[in-house]
């Protein structure tokens, strides 16, 4: 027949290391989603001071980059993530997005 087991006490769980342990997860996630964000961030950023100096410079722009703005304009277009649901999916389309108005560009150097 089995004993039944002492109950422990509170100082013997591992309770208080386990919530400590959960505080140090969400920082850690807070800092991963910070920097992750700034650099997404800083890459459409980039492109828009790029677009954005083309637009300033009024001169006439050569037909293949034409070409190629009409081409990222549909590319954002076709864009379709529900910020609001917050899921990882919808990041990973903005990052594809990002990345292939990227290799759109770097075709302009």
């Amino acid at each position: 027949m089995k004993t039944p087991s002492k109950a422990k006490s509170p100082s013997d769980l591992p309770l208080p290391v386990v919530i400590e342990e959960l505080t140090y997860l969400r920082k850690t996630f807070r800092e991963l989603v910070g920097a992750y964000s700034t650099g997404v961030e800083s890459e459409i950023a980039h492109l828009h001071a790029l677009l954005s100096a083309d637009a300033a410079g009024k001169k006439k722009l050569p037909a293949n980059r034409i070409n190629d703005l009409r081409a990222m304009l549909m590319k954002l277009r076709s864009l379709d993530v529900k910020p609001a649901k917050g899921r990882r999916r919808d990041l990973k389309r903005v990052e594809n997005m990002v990345g292939e108005l990227s290799a759109i560009s770097d075709r302009w150097t």
